[in-house]
């Protein structure tokens, strides 16, 4: 959007029609004007129905007009002019005046009503004129933008000179989620921070001043009725004014989908640099003992050594297995919907199932979590696996609600460490001998993904507890938990 800086005239000069039945009055008056507004183009026309033929051939800016005229008085020629053109100014200039033709000429909507006299008189016109044709063509140009700035659908707002919302369209509207009766009048502080609002400040200072820069561009946040935050850049400029500041216009741009994408190649970099460190450390033991393995089978020929050598081989594959599950679980997810908790939570279970073994479940068998079923599937057997695998059998895991929304899996076995808590879900960490340490960063990884956040702590059962719970609580059930127990 590009404005006129407000210290610069506009290069196109500023178009007046005067119309008069006294051409040499039209002539004078013209080398006055002209000469007092160099930036004014004047036309002149003799009499009423000259002037209208005028304005159908050419665009102009103001009209100035003589009162009493033959065919129409200046009053009868303004119906006619605002009949085709409401908005084009029109001033009265006249020979012939009285407090009744002034209160007539102002209560008929005139832009500004003058006698005629000497130099004094005609100064005062050029005032007033050159003051109304400005707006009027900062008006024209500021439609055109309008129009344009609609088509291409960017929230708009215009701020006066007393910091109040003085217009906003739809766009802006729908963005904030208000009424526009909420807004106008409004100061910026309804949408904006407190910081923002400071920050909008500055940069319109730096537009006002005489060798700023036409237009400014910053970052911000929108808080919505609702209160959403929402990202945007906002785009602003002063309205086009003289000595007194008349106002600043934005647009607003919503760049969450930009956020979004640049944090999300923020946490690819971040697992790229991960899995290199993986692949650099974790890896090195067992292909260094794979090695070491290969070269004693193959000088003792020892049954022992090939077993170690398919013995890490094995672990390689599951690491590389578990590698390409992590850079999958990452990704953010798309599509979700209502999961029963309970016989998904069933169904996991029985690979681990052994007699000595128990899975309980405290909730309600219609409990949904609103989750991408796949991920949720794997997260809840990465669960019990690890449950199983660091307990002493027969071991029992318990899967709940919490009280204040969410869902937890706890066992009754060692449990971890305070201390510890915070460094179980970093790669590679574990307690097994044989284990990869990537099957809670896994969970944490389909967690994150699906925007919940994860607690750990000590069960009732003096085992480990781990919690999943998201700002809105996810369950889609009453609150009623029913416990059974199943071997």
């Amino acid at each position: 959007m590009s404005i006129d800086h407000p210290q610069e005239a506009s290069s196109a000069p500023v178009k007046v029609l005067h119309i008069d039945d006294n051409s040499g009055f039209l002539d004078l008056t013209k080398a006055f004007l002209e000469s007092e507004v160099p930036a004014t183009d004047i036309d002149t026309a003799t009499g009423p129905e000259a002037g209208l033929e005028a304005l159908e051939e050419n665009t102009y800016h103001c009209v100035v007009s003589d009162y009493d005229m033959p065919g129409h008085n200046g009053l009868e020629l303004l119906k006619r002019v605002r009949e085709e053109y409401p908005d084009l100014p029109f001033i009265l200039y006249t020979g012939k005046g009285s407090e009744e033709i002034a209160a007539e000429a102002i209560n008929a909507g005139v832009t500004g009503y003058f006698q005629k006299g000497g130099p004094d008189q005609h100064r005062r016109l050029a005032n007033r004129i050159e003051h109304a044709a400005t707006e009027h063509r900062a008006r024209i140009e500021s439609e055109r933008y309008s129009t344009v700035l609609r088509a291409l659908g960017y929230p708009i707002y215009v701020v006066n000179e007393n910091a109040e919302f003085e217009y906003v369209n739809g766009a802006f509207l729908e963005l904030t989620g208000y009424e526009r009766e909420e807004v106008i009048g409004s100061g910026p502080g309804l949408i904006k921070s407190e910081s923002g609002t400071e920050r909008a400040d500055e940069m319109l200072a730096g537009i006002v001043s005489e060798t700023g820069p036409n237009t400014q561009q910053f970052r911000v946040d929108i808080r919505t009725k609702d209160g959403e935050i929402v990202p945007c850049h906002d785009h602003m400029a002063a309205l086009p004014f003289g000595e007194e500041f008349r106002g600043s216009v934005g647009i607003l741009r919503d760049i969450s989908a930009q956020k979004q994408t640049r944090e999300e190649l923020i946490r690819q970099n971040e697992r790229l640099e991960e899995f290199v460190s993986i692949v650099s450390h974790d890896l090195r033991a067992p292909i260094n003992n794979a090695k070491t393995a290969a070269s004693l089978a193959e000088s003792t020929g020892d049954a022992a050594h090939f077993e170690q050598l398919a013995a890490e081989h094995d672990r390689m594959e599951e690491m590389i297995d578990e590698l390409l599950t992590l850079a999958r679980e990452g990704e953010t997810v798309a599509e979700t919907e209502p999961v029963r908790l309970a016989p998904l939570v069933e169904d996991c279970w029985e690979p681990f199932c052994c007699a000595e073994d128990a899975i309980r479940l405290a909730l309600d068998e219609d409990v949904t979590v609103e989750a991408e079923r796949s991920r949720l599937r794997r997260l809840v057997e990465n669960l019990l696996r690890n449950s199983v695998e660091h307990g002493a059998s027969p071991v029992t895991v318990t899967v709940g609600e919490l009280d204040d929304g969410g869902f937890y899996v706890s066992d009754d076995g060692p449990g971890i460490a305070p201390e510890d808590r915070d460094d179980v879900f970093e790669p590679g960490v574990t307690s097994e001998e044989d284990g990869t340490g990537f099957g809670l960063t896994i969970v944490k990884r389909i967690a994150d993904a699906h925007g919940w956040d994860v607690t750990v702590s000590e069960s009732d059962d003096g085992g480990v507890r781990f919690g999943f719970v998201t700002a809105e609580d996810p369950f889609a059930a009453p609150e009623r938990a029913v416990s059974t127990e199943r071997a």
